[in-house]
């Protein structure tokens, strides 16, 4: 603008017009500034409750790129419901945790909204129904799907269970076991179910109406029948269980207990009456009666003592040919106390624990089975104390049974006896056994071996006679070590037969001795951990040593082993020795077997001595024989 040529006035206007301008432009300015700050303010505001919403939403969300199907975000829900990291859901897709992978990505394709059922699967592989609803934005340029999932599976849980309980309901009087009927006070029949229809014998509701009341009963039935009927016109209602014996209609009689209460059917108050077909029973009761007499005279001479209390412990029912051997009559003790019958019985349970009689019934009193042995004159008995139970679970008496179990006994007593004279004579065969090894091993060391060292240097000295026959010379080289392997020999067969290192310098330098020298004749690596403790027992010393010669020959011959672990230790109870190696294993059926001779003349020697062993045995993981001798 040329501001040339105007007056000083004029210049002053133009200026203050100038001035306006700017405070104008100013003030906009500074609204303009105000605003886009509370814009952003308003903004932040909402980005911070947008992730709180995200994070904290107890449904599962995510944010999908609708064009690759993959996940850009999902919330801590949605970890805790699939078990997902979110980092894990980055590498994943929305198919890949649908197990209806086409739907899902057809319906994030198409732009549905509100998605139907589906069903996804957890990281676990449990497959679990979800609700989903489904919305786009825009970030940029970006268009974004964001899923919300439901898990609804308790919700269809009830909704099953509502649906399940209005068709039980339904079908309740229908499909009932039970025969119902719906009476008017008169005794008109309007509702009858298949159950009251096939008690009766009709096919329908039609056809039990047009029967006659007096053809459905048996005549002392109808009496009585014309009686509570009566009784129901005058306003006596008390008749509410009763039996009654009707007719079918093919002239069968059944008989049946009635059940009546007032109720409510189709807004007018009724009767409804339930009848359960107790002919059966009848029958059942009949035949019982029948039958206790019988029972009571197979009872009576069963070879077995059967009683019977009530809930105070009072025998109600003593029966059994025992009694006689026992001096007592068939149902003597009926009306006499258990207590004070068998109060000072000795019981001696399974477990070897001794309990007096008193103490047996209380624990029966309590809910518990209890089993022992008792013996009376001179007899043995194997008695089962059971109680029985009533409705609510309360013990209501108990059953006791003894049976005579003298002869058993006396055999049983004898095997023992035969058992303990065989395993003396075993022990004794082995100390003879020892005895003699022992024996043969000095024999064979002092006269064969030195006869022998004697010989080889009777050889030597045969060289200077022979220098000018050089076949000579040969044939005598040869028979000096002849001489030499089996002096070897020799010394070799009387350490197996009896290692005199065991007697002169203890166990541990035994097992030492023997462990080279095994690993040196097998190849077997053999690793020692051995305690230098005071092993001044010779005699476990020495089985101890026989296990370790039979397990490691078992490991030579059958392991198809390469290393062998060795464990001696000694405490104040006792000496353990583990022998572990890395072959094959030992089948169970092996290590139990009678034809395992090896492991049963192991177990023999260790229980002579009241010692322990145990074998465990695991396929690809060798063999642990651990052996334990107390003090």
């Amino acid at each position: 603008m040329n501001y040339q040529g105007q007056t000083k006035d004029e210049l002053i206007k133009e200026l203050q017009k100038l001035q306006q301008e700017y405070d104008s432009l100013k003030t906009s300015y500074e609204i303009d500034i105000n605003e886009l700050k509370q814009i952003d303010e308003a903004f932040h505001l909402s980005e911070e409750r947008y992730r709180n919403l995200f994070e904290t939403a107890s449904d599962s969300i995510f944010i999908i790129d609708p064009t690759t199907n993959n996940f850009l975000n999902a919330n801590p829900a949605a970890s805790r419901l699939y078990g997902y990291s979110n980092k894990e859901f980055l590498r994943l897709r929305a198919r890949d945790i649908s197990a209806e992978p086409e739907k899902t990505e057809a319906a994030i394709r198409d732009e549905i909204t509100q998605i139907p059922l589906r069903f996804h699967h957890r990281k676990d592989g449990s497959i679990f129904p979800v609700e989903i609803m489904g919305s786009y934005f825009k970030l940029g340029d970006r268009r974004l799907y964001t899923a919300y999932i439901r898990d609804i599976s308790k919700r269809m849980q009830t909704e099953e269970a509502l649906q399940m309980e209005k068709e039980n309901f339904r079908h309740s009087l229908d499909d009932s076991p039970l025969g119902v009927r719906i009476a008017t006070i008169e005794g008109n029949t309007i509702y009858a179910n298949k159950t009251l229809l096939e008690i009766y014998g009709y096919h329908s509701l039609e056809e039990l109406q047009k029967a006659p009341l007096k053809n459905r009963y048996t005549p002392e039935s109808y009496v009585e029948a014309q009686k509570r009927k009566h009784q129901r016109e005058h306003g006596d209602f008390s008749a509410t269980d009763y039996e009654i014996s009707i007719i079918r209609k093919n002239g069968e009689i059944r008989h049946l207990q009635v059940f009546r209460k007032e109720v409510i059917w189709s807004g007018v108050n009724q009767f409804q009456v339930i009848y359960h077909d107790i002919t059966e029973q009848k029958l059942a009761e009949k035949g019982l009666r029948e039958n206790e007499e019988i029972f009571r005279i197979v009872i009576s001479n069963a070879p077995i003592s059967i009683f019977v209390t009530d809930d105070k412990g009072v025998i109600i029912l003593h029966e059994g040919k025992v009694l006689k051997k026992l001096g007592m009559r068939s149902g003597e003790n009926v009306g006499v106390s258990a207590y004070d019958l068998f109060n000072e019985l000795r019981v001696v349970e399974l477990n070897g624990k001794v309990t007096n009689g008193k103490s047996v019934l209380n624990r029966v009193f309590k809910g518990e089975v209890v089993s022992g042995i008792t013996e009376l004159n001179g007899m043995h008995f194997d008695n089962q104390f059971v109680p029985f139970f009533g409705i609510n679970d309360e013990v209501i008496g108990f059953i006791g049974v003894a049976t005579d179990i003298t002869s058993s006994k006396k055999i049983e007593e004898e095997l023992r006896k035969s058992k303990e004279m065989l395993e003396k004579l075993n022990q004794h065969l082995n100390e003879i056994r020892e005895d003699e090894r022992a024996l043969i091993s000095r024999e064979i060391h002092d006269e064969l071996g030195q006869s022998l060292t004697a010989l080889k240097l009777d050889l030597y000295h045969m060289y200077k006679y022979v220098k000018v026959d050089q076949e000579a010379q040969i044939r005598l080289s040869n028979m000096v070590e002849l001489v030499s392997g089996t002096i070897k020999n020799v010394q070799r067969i009387s350490s197996d037969l009896r290692p005199g290192i065991l007697d002169d310098l203890g166990l541990v330098s035994a097992v030492e001795w023997y462990c080279n020298e095994f690993e040196e004749r097998s190849g077997i690596k053999c690793s020692l951990k051995l305690d230098n403790s005071d092993y001044n027992d010779s005699q476990i010393n020495l089985v101890i040593f026989r296990v370790l010669q039979e397990t490691l020959t078992n490991v030579l011959r059958h392991a198809s082993a390469s290393f062998v672990k060795v464990n001696l230790r000694k405490s104040y109870k006792g000496i353990t020795m583990t022998i572990h190696d890395n072959g094959v294993g030992i089948p169970e059926e092996k290590i139990n077997s009678n034809k395992s001779l090896g492991l049963i003349s192991i177990r023999e020697r260790v229980k002579q001595f009241n010692g322990k062993i145990d074998i465990s045995s695991i396929k690809g993981n060798g063999t642990k024989l651990i052996v334990f001798m107390p003090s």
